[in-house]
């Protein structure tokens, strides 16, 4: 009789189902929603991720099963407990694909011996006082009754079989042993270069810490993506605001009476240019709610970063510039700028500033605002011009968190932000009990050295795109969307530096900080979750910077926490 593969189903569709997957032509049984599975699930269920679990039977042994889970959002169950690696299978184990998911039995007809777990007592014999060995549950009416054995020759039967049981074990332990020492020092002398960086990577991040590995294994799911995109209103209107900008090319009388063109910025071609005005000393942009036919550029963006999950209500900290990137550094989108500064006798002179000029602005900070639709030509007599002070504030247009291996977008409220670093609290409203990362206030111990480990989704990393077929008769779009991967980069703390101990302006990060030896991350980590060897949060990953040498930072996770709660506010 050929061995086949049989899947019992306990539990939701397809309850009290069995299917049946012959060894010869299986060896390998892809579970999850997608159809190209060999074990299929309802694509409507969220818990089962689309690739969940691979079972998978050994090439040396046709009896020797394991299952390993794919990366699943939800995670995979063997008899009730979660796994984190391959695991082995014997004849009736339970599997279930995430916690409350769809349950089955993995089983094989016929059963090696190797596979029967001796606990499972209902498939042996049982013996009664009166009559001796009765047949087994599994026995048909078809088959005749075995014959009466009596209660002595039973015992001497187990005896006798447990004697050679231990016998053939303790060979077996001896033979394993032996191989295993013989195996160990083939791969010690035969290692290539490449194992042992692997070996490295596995390593623990300390002696009683965790690997990498295990770290993102046990908070993936907890690690989100953000998608944002934001602009700069006036509270009054409720109009977008604009970036006042003249054209580069302007148009000169020469000496000979004729115009001629000119460029404000030289090399620049036609382009438009931001304007600035003088003010308290400093380069001051000149906003307008006019838009001027599409030449003011908007105050505003769409950018991506990471977050993570800190309540099963689905509270997410994550960076200030993130979620709320009007209270951050803007960066003006023009190669070059005009400021237009009035002298003693109340003219105005036009100078061109490069890039490099611009000043570390702050959208919510802005001071100058006005609604008239403006050229050179007007802004030379801008003390003509009442420019006016205006209430401003930032929007999110829209603020979508995706958690890791799926495709749907959850919109998210800005819940509160810091007023003293680069730390915001969103909220998302979903019924499901959020899986949560586990935080550790280590401000006042945290050393140079101690190993971490960062979680995010930075932009260079290669983007996994899923093809979502529509199947609504009112909208019959298919749309192609990313469905994040998170990306781990192990490192240590470099340095810490704090916003109360006088800093100068030659340290990278001004503030309270942590600088990291982490440098295989960019645009897109930020406001990721940063791991202690326990696994545990202790910052927030914040920003890199690219010079002469790359540097990285992390803000201490006591700012998210302050968020959390109400702290007192000389902390």
């Amino acid at each position: 009789m050929e061995s086949r593969i049989l899947v019992k189903h306990l539990h939701a569709a397809k309850s009290g189902q069995v299917e049946e997957f012959p060894v010869t032509q299986k060896r390998e049984l892809t579970i999850g929603r997608d159809p190209s599975c060999d074990l299929k699930f309802d694509p409507n269920n969220d818990l089962v991720s689309r690739r969940h679990a691979r079972i998978t039977a050994s090439p040396a042994d046709p009896a020797d099963y394991t299952i390993e889970d794919l990366g699943s959002r939800n995670g995979t169950f063997v008899n009730n407990q979660r796994i984190f690696g391959p695991v082995k299978l014997n004849c009736g184990d339970l599997i279930r694909l995430g916690p409350g998911g769809p349950e089955f039995e993995f089983d094989l007809t016929p059963r090696p011996a190797s596979m029967v777990k001796p606990t499972r007592l209902a498939d042996s014999p049982v013996v009664t006082p009166s009559t001796g060995v009765s047949p087994t549950r599994e026995a048909t009416p078809s088959v005749a009754s075995p014959p009466t054995v009596g209660k002595a020759t039973v015992e001497r039967m187990i005896h006798e079989t447990k004697a050679q049981g231990q016998k053939t074990m303790y060979w077996a332990v001896g033979a394993i042993l032996v191989i295993l020492a013989i195996v160990a020092g083939w791969l010690y002398f035969s290692r290539p270069e490449s194992t042992v960086v692997v070996q490295k990577i596995e390593q623990k991040l300390s002696p009683s810490g965790l690997t990498p590995t295990q770290i993102a294994q046990q908070n993936t799911d907890a690690t989100v993506l953000f998608e944002v995109g934001w602009k700069l209103v006036d509270t009054v209107t409720g109009k977008q605001l604009y970036h006042v900008s003249v054209s580069n090319i302007q148009s000169v009388k020469g000496e000979d009476g004729k115009q001629r063109e000119s460029q404000l910025y030289p090399g620049a071609g036609d382009v438009m240019l931001p304007v600035f005005l003088v003010v308290d000393d400093e380069y001051e942009p000149l906003l307008s709610t006019d838009e001027k036919e599409g030449k003011n550029p908007s105050i505003g963006g769409n950018h991506s970063g990471s977050g993570f999950v800190v309540s099963n209500d689905g509270f997410i900290l994550t960076n200030r510039h993130v979620a709320a990137a009007w209270h951050a550094k803007y960066d003006f989108p023009a190669v070059a700028g005009v400021v237009l500064v009035g002298n003693e006798k109340g003219k105005v002179q036009v100078k061109v500033i490069s890039r490099e000029e611009f000043p570390a602005w702050i959208p919510s900070q802005a001071k100058i605002v006005t609604s008239t639709s403006l050229n050179l030509a007007t802004l030379r007599s801008l003390p003509a011009i009442v420019p006016r002070g205006k209430a401003l504030e930032g929007r999110n247009d829209y603020l979508d968190v995706t958690f890791a291996k799926n495709r749907i977008r959850i919109p998210a409220k800005l819940a509160r932000i810091s007023d003293r670093n680069d730390v915001a609290m969103v909220k998302i409203d979903i019924p499901q009990t959020l899986k949560k990362v586990e935080l550790n206030d280590n401000y006042d111990s945290i050393k140079v050295g101690d190993p971490v480990v960062v979680l995010g989704y930075p932009g260079f990393s290669q983007k996994v795109l899923g093809v979502v077929a529509s199947r609504d008769i009112l909208n019959q779009q298919i749309s192609v969307k990313e469905i994040p991967d998170p990306t781990l980069s192990a490192g240590n703390i470099g340095r810490i530096l704090r916003g109360h101990a006088g800093l100068t302006e030659a340290a990278v990060f001004a503030g309270d900080y942590y600088q990291l030896t982490i440098n295989s991350t960019g645009g897109g980590n930020s406001g990721g979750p940063m791991f202690d060897d326990q696994g545990k949060v202790v910052g927030i990953y914040t920003l890199g910077i690219r010079d002469d040498a790359n540097a990285s930072g992390a803000v201490p996770i006591r700012y998210g926490i302050e968020l959390m709660g109400v702290q007192p506010a000389s902390r």
